[in-house]
């Protein structure tokens, strides 16, 4: 399936959504412990995303550091801590930021994403933005149905090395990272 239009492929997607996240947590903590990450950012979800709830509480237990998104302007940043609701009504950490380089794993949030790592995201460009200083391993969580063979893309856009769905992990060339 192609799609030309990225706000009507947005909105067919959310349409979907939410889905079932069962099988989610296996495969997140299977690439956790692929990488051997110690420092993994990941996101805090919406009612509407793929839950990494259980996955985030998996990484504190652990003993690894949890990094999650703020909002600081246009851009976001990653850090550590408790967190409070913020931009967008999304629960974002108080504590301190973590340089980018220190984050050995990201889990990204999509709407949706294809075969050659393009990631459909919500439309305003912050965690594209984001990606540009993070050369630590990256992959799109989405529900099962969020897999495309093709997808829209701009020359702005930051693609992903791989997605993780609660069924599957694909993983896409970047001989430099995988």
């Amino acid at each position: 399936m192609q799609f030309s239009d990225k706000a009507s492929l947005r909105q067919q997607i959310l349409s979907q959504r939410p889905q079932s996240s069962e099988g989610l947590f296996a495969n997140l903590v299977r690439i956790a412990m692929e990488f051997e990450a110690k420092a993994i950012a990941s996101y805090a979800p919406l009612n509407t995303e793929p839950d990494v709830s259980d996955f985030n509480d998996w990484v504190l237990a652990t003993g690894r550091t949890l990094c999650l998104p703020r909002i600081i302007g246009a851009e976001i940043e990653f850090a550590i801590g408790q967190t409070e609701p913020g931009a967008f009504s999304i629960p974002e950490p108080v504590g301190d930021a973590i340089d980018p380089s220190a984050i050995d794993l990201i889990m990204v949030p999509a709407l949706a994403v294809d075969a050659q790592g393009n990631r459909l995201g919500k439309g305003k460009g912050y965690y594209d933005r984001a990606l540009t200083s993070i050369s630590c391993p990256k992959f799109a969580v989405i529900f099962d149905s969020e897999y495309f063979e093709n997808l829209p893309h701009e020359d702005h856009d930051q693609a992903v090395d791989g997605a993780i769905s609660p069924s599957a992990i694909n993983y896409f060339a970047r001989p430099e990272i995988l």
